[in-house]
């Protein structure tokens, strides 16, 4: 056996061949690329809606008024609507005055007086909903009045009311909505009437 510097040729062969299989090994065969791994991309969560801010609208409604001692009448109204309110993040407070000056269809009482107009002023408390919160489900509570004419005059008569209803924007400033209220107002007219009155309604309003 031949050595070289004391190293068997046979051993320094075998050292050459093994260098040449691993660099073979490391090679990237024709055509293969190294694995890419993708991040996902996350998406941002929708802008939410905030209700900060006044409103004004109308509305139309349809109501029942029960009297003690006396048959109960229907009939429409039609008003108008404005408040303001503060998003507290999750929770809404505001104030609203609801006012309607014309009824649709019978507005006279028993007893002969004429129903005038309407209105309550109500403190409102409400929780947002849905995706981007634009949707309020909401309550309210407050004074309610009535103003009556007949023979014996004129007449002013407060009571209370309660009331629960949905808002939706439609856009960051058209708004719809509807509800229902419930309100109690005794000694209505010249005849001193005790009234009981349940109603629905809808309107169109737009948010400053």
């Amino acid at each position: 056996m031949t050595y070289v510097n004391g190293i068997s040729i046979a051993a320094i062969a075998g050292l050459l061949a093994t260098g040449a299989v691993a660099g073979e090994f490391g090679k990237a065969g024709p055509g293969t690329t190294e694995p890419m791994i993708s991040t996902p991309v996350q998406q941002a969560a929708p802008a939410r809606f905030t209700w900060t801010g006044g409103y004004a609208g109308v509305g139309v409604g349809y109501g029942r008024m029960d009297f003690s001692g006396f048959d109960s009448q229907s009939s429409g109204v039609a008003g108008l609507f404005g408040g303001y309110r503060m998003d507290m993040g999750g929770f809404v407070v505001g104030g609203e005055a609801n006012l309607m000056p014309a009824t649709l269809g019978t507005a006279t009482l028993p007893g002969g007086d004429e129903l005038k107009w309407g209105g309550s002023l109500m403190g409102t408390a409400g929780m947002p909903f849905g995706a981007e919160g634009r949707t309020l489900g909401y309550v309210g509570a407050g004074p309610a009045f009535v103003r009556t004419s007949g023979a014996g005059g004129s007449e002013n008569s407060v009571g209370g009311t309660v009331a629960l209803g949905v808002d939706h924007m439609i856009t960051d400033q058209i708004m719809v909505r509807g509800g229902v209220n419930y309100t109690v107002i005794n000694n209505v007219g010249n005849t001193n009437l005790n009234t009981r009155t349940l109603g629905a309604g809808v309107g169109l309003g737009f948010k400053f």
